[in-house]
């Protein structure tokens, strides 16, 4: 067994090192999938914004023409019904400014004849017509079914500003060509709606004719106005064929990798171009991406750190371990101490396990008291269960201090049941000893084990910390904003890991009886009104606060200041946690018969009927609460609970499925003086 023991430690160890290897492994590749995914869902995010830009652009650049459109409707109209019209230049001149005033999106209105002379207009400097006025006029004299003209833009000499082309034929009345109603769009309108969206640096607009012909863009590229991609292999195959959609594309004009989404205009024979930098889509998903990063390798380093400590305690325990097997084997293989009682207490059989468990021979102890086996605490407790026995009970398992012949006390569980005569009467007890002194040097050892592994981990944490806080605080560098958001969930998650140590080593000293108490005559408002001030940081965190409702000017109780810091600390944190954002926790202090109650109460969802039998037990979280994981290791009520118990006091709760939830405590009142007033 000895030369076993080695080999078995060996491979735990190595059983560990793997586990955690494995660990390690399965965080590093669900991290890399997880950018792999938010990466293909930035990427559909771009398509979508891309898209949805260009519908929003054409509906927009549609609205605009149709008023266009229909203000030089309305000039022609009067033109084609009174030849006459088009002489009269006075009144002409005033009509194309009436309809100027409802149309901020001009830059100017103009009637042509056929001959290119300009036989009226809304700006009285504009008396020739350009190459450009001329090429609109050329396309209605070839196209008599046409009935309107949109031409690429143009830069306006006399003020600089840019502008794009659309007019009307005027037909005469024998239905020979009489010229055009033109307007003169600005492109600076459109651009003032385009300007509001959201592209990036990066980002590009664009309009587009049927036949490819660019007519707007922005940023502007003087040199690409007017060209025609009508034969672009992505004209053809997408922009020509579709309605609406999007593709990627490297442009040609300033080499940057776009996201493009397309949307045709209803009535008109443009196409509207939206235009999104893939490099700029994905930069949220990059610094997402380097954000998780850290957070594993934080992570990581703090599971390693934590292995490395539970593997060198287990080492410890394993070698304990190995010197207790052996004892234990002994004890297993003894056979228990079975003894025979009379009802007032008179050893009347004595087996060789008892001979073992207790050192006496059966002929010192026959007819003797049985009290001689029980330390003196317990003897009044063996004589209540026989007791119980006279009466035809089963007495169960329970615990006593026994006394060896040489005076060793030993800690036994002994369980007694009645003997029976052939009547079924009541004559004796048969009582069954086992040493259980080894099994609670086990539970001591348990206890050590935590208290050791969380000490253990208090130093490389504080590192920990200390390192996360310099990065956080810009000391050692300057941080991205995305990376001190994870820097900075590091290290609240680093501090929620102290208190759970805390919490674990609080545990072990209630246990084991080494936490500390000094009993005190204390202000319970006043503590009620410094826990508010302490925990008002977290509240805000979880944007609700903390109201103290109802309280005397002083309440005195018996107790220890920092431990009901310490219960004040629990009920409010939970209570911040599950109530609704933001509504208030309401706190209240009262005297209730010798006592000042203490209620904190939230308007959470409430707790479970089937966890309420142990909400205060240890590690104790109800999973079916409904709410998300709010963090904690269910320490918090267990320890609260011992704290008050302590100190004299109790603590309940009362709980509404859907309302509300209470946790109550109470302390024991101390005398009022004359001074308290």
């Amino acid at each position: 067994m000895n030369t076993l023991m080695p080999v078995k430690r060996t491979s735990i160890k190595l059983a560990m090192y793997v586990f955690i290897a494995l660990v390690c492994t399965v965080l590093t590749g669900n991290s890399i999938w997880q950018m792999w995914k938010t990466h293909e869902m930035a990427v559909r995010a771009g398509d979508v914004a891309a898209g949805n830009l260009a519908q929003a652009m054409a509906q927009h650049s549609g609205d605009t023409l149709k008023a266009v459109d229909a203000a030089i409707i309305s000039v022609l109209d009067r033109l084609e019904q009174d030849a006459g019209y088009l002489h009269q230049r006075d009144k002409l001149t005033l009509t194309l400014k009436r309809e100027m005033d409802n149309l901020p999106q001009l830059k100017l209105m103009t009637v042509i004849n056929a001959d290119g002379k300009v036989m009226a207009s809304s700006n009285a400097g504009f008396t020739l017509a350009s190459e450009l006025e001329h090429d609109n006029l050329a396309y209605h004299q070839t196209h008599a079914d046409a009935g309107w003209y949109i031409s690429k833009s143009a830069k306006v000499v006399q003020d600089g500003s840019w502008v794009f082309l659309m007019s009307h034929r005027l037909n005469q009345k024998n239905g020979e060509y009489g010229g055009m109603v033109l307007a003169h769009i600005d492109v600076d309108f459109l651009l003032k709606y385009f300007n509001s969206i959201n592209l990036g640096k990066k980002g590009s607009i664009a309009m587009l004719t049927d036949d490819g012909t660019l007519i707007l863009r922005r940023p502007m590229i003087v040199g690409a106005l007017g060209k025609k991609y009508i034969n672009s292999p992505i004209f053809r195959e997408q922009i020509a064929v579709n309605k609406f959609g999007t593709f990627s594309t490297t442009s040609k004009l300033d080499r940057v990798e776009r996201i493009v989404g397309y949307s045709r205009l209803e009535q008109f024979p443009l196409i509207a171009v939206a235009a999104l930098s893939r490099e700029e889509v994905l930069e949220a998903w990059r610094s997402s991406a380097i954000v998780q990063g850290i957070g594993n390798g934080v992570l990581i380093i703090i599971l390693l750190i934590f292995g490395a400590v539970i593997v060198r305690q287990f080492e410890k325990q394993l070698q304990a371990a190995a010197k207790l097997s052996q004892l234990s084997a002994i004890i297993d293989s003894s056979e228990d101490a079975i003894i025979g009682e009379s009802l007032d207490g008179i050893i009347t059989s004595w087996n060789e396990g008892a001979e073992k468990l207790f050192g006496y021979q059966a002929a010192e102890v026959l007819d003797r008291s049985s009290r001689l086996l029980y330390a003196d605490n317990d003897v009044i407790a063996s004589s209540a269960h026989l007791g119980s026995i006279i009466k035809g009970e089963r007495v169960s398992h329970f615990e006593v201090t026994g006394l060896r012949k040489n005076g060793e006390k030993i800690q036994l569980s002994v369980a007694m049941s009645p003997v029976h005569d052939g009547e079924q009467n009541v004559i004796g007890a048969s009582t069954i000893a086992r040493d259980i002194t080894q099994r609670k040097q086990v539970d001591n050892m348990k206890a050590a084990f935590i208290s050791t592994v969380s000490h253990e981990l208090r130093t490389p944490i504080t590192s920990i910390r200390g390192a996360l806080g310099l990065l956080e605080s810009g000391t050692l560098m300057e941080l991205t904003p995305k990376a001190l958001q994870l820097v900075r969930i590091a290290h609240n998650n680093s501090k929620r890991l102290t208190g759970l140590v805390n919490d674990i080593l609080d545990m072990e000293k209630i246990s084991s009886g080494h936490m500390r108490f000094e009993i005190q005559r204390v202000d319970l408002t006043t503590l009620a009104l410094q826990a508010i001030e302490a925990n008002t940081g977290y509240a805000q965190e979880r944007q609700t606060s903390f109201a103290l409702t109802e309280y005397p000017r002083s309440a005195w109780v018996m107790g220890d200041s920092e431990r009901i810091m310490q219960v004040f600390a629990n009920l409010l944190s939970n209570a911040a946690k599950y109530s609704p954002e933001h509504v208030q926790v309401e706190i209240r202090l009262k005297l209730e018969d010798e006592v000042f109650r203490i209620e904190v109460e939230d308007r959470g969802a409430g707790i479970p009927d089937e966890f309420r039998p142990r909400i205060f037990g240890k590690f104790a979280q109800a999973e079916e609460h409904g709410e998300k994981n709010l963090g904690g290791a269910g320490l918090g009520l267990n320890i609260t609970k011992n704290l008050v118990e302590t100190m004299g006091g109790s603590i309940g709760f009362e709980s509404q499925a859907g309302v509300r939830t209470v946790f109550w405590f109470t302390l024991p009142a101390a005398a009022q003086r004359g001074s308290d007033l």
